[in-house]
Formats: C-alpha cells, structure tokens, sequence
C-alpha cells in the first residue's frame, strides 16, 4: 500500500523513468527477434546447395548516415560466404567513383552487389552499360537513406528494424535461388552544340526529376530538427520564398511510343551468347522484329512549355510494352495556394496538369542557373535526350 501511494505521489518521476525502460525492454526484444531470424535464415543457406559465383560488392559506406556497412557486414555478408560465394568488396570514395570503378573492371564478376542507395545504383549500372559489354546481372540492397529503386521490387517499405533485415535477406534470396529477370534502364544523353566535347551517356532505373518539388525536397535536410515533419517543414518555410524557382521554362521534341521496330533499334556494340539450343528461336525473334517498321517511330513532336516540376518515368502501357511517361505540373503558385496544398507537395500527388508519352524526350531548358536529379543525384541542367532501353540490365529480384 506504500509502495502504490508512492507511485501516485510520484506519478511524474515514475513515468519518466519508464520511458528509458520500456525503450531498452523494446530493444532486447527487437535484437533478440533479430538474432532469432538470422539463426534460422544462416541454417537454411547452410543446408542448402552451394554455389561457386564470384560476387562483388559495391559498398557506399557513408549511405543511410554511415550505417550501410555496419548493416551490411552483419546480415549481409555472412549469408554471402554460408551461401558458398566469394566475396569481393569495393568501398566508394566520393560520388562517381562506383561509375568509374565498374567501368575500369578488367573483367566483370559473375554478380556484381549494390550496397547502397539509388544514387549508388544509378552509378553502378551506368559503369556496366558503358563498357561496350554484355553487363552482368546486378543485386540491389536498400541501404541508402533513399532505396526507392530497391524497395519496388518487394513486397512493402520496412518500418522497423526487424522488417529493414527481412528486406535485406529477400533482396539476396534470389540469388542464391538464381532468379533473375530484365529491367528496363532509361539512358541520359548529353545534347551539346559543340561537336568536338564528347559527353558519355548515363544511365538510370528510377525517374528523372526537375523542378519546385524537388527542390523543396532537397532542403529537406536543412530542417533535420524537425525530425519526421522536415519535409513539411521545408514546404511551409518555403511557401513565400522568392529564392525558388517557381516556374521553369522549355522545348521538349517527342517521338511516340513504339513497341521496337527496325527504326529505333539502337545500334550497340554489344555481342551476347546465343546457344545452339536457343538459335532458332533468338533468330525467329530478331527478324520478327527487324521487319517491323513503324512509319511514325522517328516523328518528333516539339512544344515550349513553362511548368513548376517536370518528372519522367518509365511506365508499362495498355499495350503491354513499356514507354516514358512525362508528367507536367502547373498548378502552384507562391503564397496561400502552395500552403494549401502542402500535404500533396509533401506526398508528391500534385495531380499533373499534362501527361506525355514518348519513346524518347529532348529537353532544350531556357534557363541556365538550376538542377535537375537523375535517380536522386544532382545535375547541373543541360540540354539533355532521354531514352527508353528495354531489357538493358538483369536483376537477381
């Protein structure tokens, strides 16, 4: 009876030291699920069948603030070595530096694992595509801070510790299983006047970006004490502001979509393997394909547009063949009207104004000063082709 009056003298206290206890009972719990599933899974791999492929690793060690490693030399790499692959890993020094270390490989490895973020990915595929060579099929583990290239290939966004190991471990699954499939890669080339500057494609998986909610989304960071509200914080603080760019303007030429024809072929010097068993059927295929001619692939479309946020995707249509999807913002303006519509810049659902389709898109800016974001990386604005490559890559998913 002393104890509970007590308790009710000192309610304030007594809550206040259960906060730290219930955090620390959460933490054993969570480690302690953790340590239970690993068991399980590093069991499984073990009594499974082996297998003898050389894997590299691409690891960003300063992704999702520094803890990329840590993740991934705890879950990651012992499931690795029981699963009989040898292991490989390359750290990155700086941005760019997984593009140059893939592209000056001597010879690729049979898998080659991407430890980090989308800007890691984006790198990493543009160094395979710009070898000349057919590339190797890839892993993509979502451990940067944005993994969205990694997270639509599973089944739902981690929210916990536990659910962030489970992504981990079903992101490796299937190559250990050898499940492999296409992906489309969306292909940036450089549009310069002057002829005698060579500028080297590069390649994304995700989506090009440009524009106010980008920009927005990139100040995000300036707000971090804002913790899970920083976005919204970084949209209200910003909404009289007159150091955003609120209106963009350009000429963008389309060509339609087209499902592959003799046309749009893309000319490559790559010369994959085709076995004695497949021949036929490889050659069936191409010449399906070669004797398709589609009279208005090559017709370009050209209009100046002026818009708040631009954003280029790669969509399956109706017809069951992909394209690029342009969506055209021009609903926002400075003041009120952005303030009430905070929660749609926040969640990106600012129902566009225009949406187009095309095979490919040239986009010709009018202004000089200005970013745009290829897979969440940063680019100084350009006159830039963007194109669709379908089938370019295979992914372990």
């Amino acid at each position: 009876m002393l104890n509970w009056q007590n308790v009710r003298m000192h309610w304030k206290k007594v809550a206040l030291a259960s906060l730290p206890i219930a955090y620390g009972l959460n933490a054993l719990k969570s480690s302690y699920e953790i340590s239970k599933y690993m068991r399980t899974i590093c069991n499984d791999v073990k009594n499974s069948s082996g297998s003898s492929k050389n894997v590299l690793v691409i690891l960003n060690p300063v992704a999702d603030k520094k803890n990329s490693e840590k993740m991934f030399r705890k879950f990651c790499e012992p499931v690795l070595h029981l699963s009989g692959f040898t292991v490989d890993i390359k750290k990155t020094k700086h941005v760019g530096h997984a593009k140059t270390l893939v592209e000056s490989l001597n010879s690729l490895p049979d898998v080659i694992i991407v430890a980090g973020g989308d800007g890691t990915s984006s790198e990493v595929v543009t160094g395979l595509l710009r070898r000349g060579v057919p590339p190797c099929p890839i892993v993509l583990l979502p451990l940067g801070e944005k993994s969205n290239t990694a997270l639509r290939y599973l089944q739902h966004v981690p929210n916990s510790k536990l659910e962030t190991v489970k992504c981990l471990i079903s992101t490796l699954q299937p190559l250990i299983e050898d499940r492999t499939q296409f992906c489309n890669v969306v292909k940036y080339d450089i549009i310069d006047s002057d002829a005698h500057e060579v500028h080297k494609p590069i390649y994304g998986l995700q989506n090009f970006s440009w524009g106010l909610l980008r920009d927005i989304e990139a100040k995000q960071s300036k707000y971090w004490y804002f913790g899970y509200l920083r976005h919204h914080a970084a949209a209200l603080f910003n909404a009289f502001s007159d150091k955003l760019q609120w209106n963009i303007k350009a000429k963008i030429v389309l060509t339609p979509p087209c499902p592959g024809c003799s046309n749009c072929k893309m000319p490559t010097n790559q010369k994959p393997k085709i076995s004695f068993a497949n021949f036929y059927a490889t050659r069936s295929i191409s010449e399906k394909t070669t004797n398709f001619i589609n009279e208005f692939c090559n017709a370009e479309k050209s209009e100046y547009v002026e818009m708040n946020q631009i954003d280029i995707s790669c969509n399956k249509n109706s017809d069951s063949f992909f394209e690029l999807k342009t969506d055209l913002v021009k609903s926002l303006t400075p003041g009120f009207n952005f303030l009430g519509n905070i929660s749609s810049v926040v969640h990106r659902s600012v129902e566009p104004a225009i949406s187009l389709k095309s095979r490919t898109i040239k986009l010709y800016p009018s202004i000089q000063a200005s970013t745009y974001y290829i897979d969440g990386e940063e680019y100084d604005v350009r006159p830039i082709k963007i194109s669709l490559i379908p089938n370019a890559i295979k992914l372990f998913c």
